[in-house]
């Protein structure tokens, strides 16, 4: 553990955001009139002993770890860095478990971001009956653009990925790389979980396949849940390229042991 003042500040600093954040975000949760739609085969999932991944965008958290199921361990995949710290101290009030980590960064050489102990941990909590949330397009885009990690692991644990969508009709778009959704208290909101998807197979082309159809489902779920509300629909972006970037590490020399 670093004791120096600076680092015992910060990650202070970081619990305590994540402790306001928890606050306001139980606030506008409480006082939102919520529409919450779960597919058939969601509710045939959860009634089973197998676990599955839920697809989440990155700037639609705020209020994923509430909509946890119950009855059933959820975890919550979330980057290894200081911002990541600050949604892990809000999700843990939660009651959400977490797994820590993402691939390298190319423009950081050598940094580890832990990102095969956290493909191992998803691994061993989706086989042990758990139910894994990953922000699909993070930590760092391009926005609204399914990276390969979540079908990687679909295929590896043979789970079936469940597109997850919420929206609410006064939230407010932060000026970030995904424009953060934020919550305002008294709203109208809609949580939608979308018919679970199956692996393809575990070869690239199945695997790229599987990445597509998870994009659309949830792309077409999301645009759903914002006609909803009337919100207006926000655009993906354009570059498709750099998958490696703060998703899962997809090379087959990578993937962890299955075993």
């Amino acid at each position: 553990m670093d004791l120096r003042p600076r680092a015992l500040f910060g990650a202070f600093g970081r619990e305590a955001a994540g402790a306001l954040a928890w606050g306001y975000i139980t606030l506008c949760w409480r006082t939102t009139r919520w529409r919450v739609e779960r597919a058939p085969g969601v509710e045939a999932a959860l009634a089973g002993a197998e676990g599955f991944l839920v697809a989440v965008w990155h700037n639609r958290l705020a209020f994923s770890a509430l909509a946890a199921p119950e009855g059933r361990r959820s975890w919550a995949m979330i980057s290894a860095n200081r911002d990541g710290d600050v949604i892990a101290a809000l999700t843990r009030r939660f009651g959400v478990s977490l797994i820590r980590g993402s691939s390298a960064d190319p423009g950081k050489p050598g940094k580890d971001k832990q990102g095969r102990a956290a493909a191992v941990a998803t691994v061993r909590a989706v086989r042990e009956g758990g139910v894994v949330a990953i922000a699909v397009d993070g930590p760092r885009g391009p926005r609204l653009r399914v990276k390969p990690g979540v079908a990687a692991l679909s295929a590896l644990t043979s789970a079936q990925v469940v597109p997850f969508a919420i929206s609410t009709r006064r939230g407010r778009r932060a000026g970030s790389w995904d424009g953060f959704l934020i919550p305002v208290p008294f709203d109208r909101g809609v949580m939608l979980a979308g018919e679970p998807i199956a692996p393809r197979g575990a070869g690239p082309e199945a695997v790229a396949a599987h990445r597509a159809a998870v994009e659309a489902a949830l792309t077409a779920l999301t645009l759903r849940a914002d006609a909803l509300v009337g919100r207006e629909p926000e655009p993906a972006a354009d570059d498709r390229g750099a998958w490696d970037e703060g998703g899962l590490d997809d090379r087959p020399d990578a993937r962890p042991d299955a075993k």
